[in-house]
């Protein structure tokens, strides 16, 4: 389901063609000052919540809610982030476009925008997290 959101974004938002990349944890990769020096966002999985299950027999099946965060990484060079400012809200507007009601693969569901947040500004850029969910299902036969 990642690749299919990062060749969503790299398609649907000009800013980001070639400059998104997937990752698995992102406040080590800050706190290490290892982040990927050429992306622009990063696509993370960040969790998912099971709903109620149903059983019969032979099958099992089980809705789930997964979240995906979307990270911006913008340069500010400044220690408010005015220069990130002016990219910032028609950047946000590209993505969430992009992404809310739209499924990455044949299912139940199609994104939803959850929230939207300033994580932090550090070493002349700022960092802006958006969160999206989708609803998918388990089935077991």
């Amino acid at each position: 389901m990642l690749d299919a959101i990062i060749a969503r974004l790299k398609a649907r938002v000009p800013d980001l063609k070639d400059r998104v990349e997937p990752v698995l944890e992102m406040t080590k990769l800050m706190r290490d000052g290892r982040l990927p020096q050429n992306a622009t966002a990063l696509v993370i999985p960040l969790d998912a919540k099971g709903g109620k299950a149903e059983t019969g027999t032979g099958t099992y099946r089980q809705a789930i809610a997964e979240r995906f965060g979307v990270y911006l990484i913008l340069d500010a060079n400044d220690r408010t982030g005015r220069r990130a400012l002016g990219r910032l809200h028609p950047l946000l507007t590209e993505v969430t476009g992009s992404l809310v009601g739209w499924s990455p693969e044949p299912g139940p569901g199609v994104m939803t925008f959850e929230r939207r947040k300033l994580l932090s500004i550090h070493n002349g850029r700022a960092f802006y997290e958006l969160t999206f969910t989708i609803d998918t299902n388990l089935r077991i036969s």
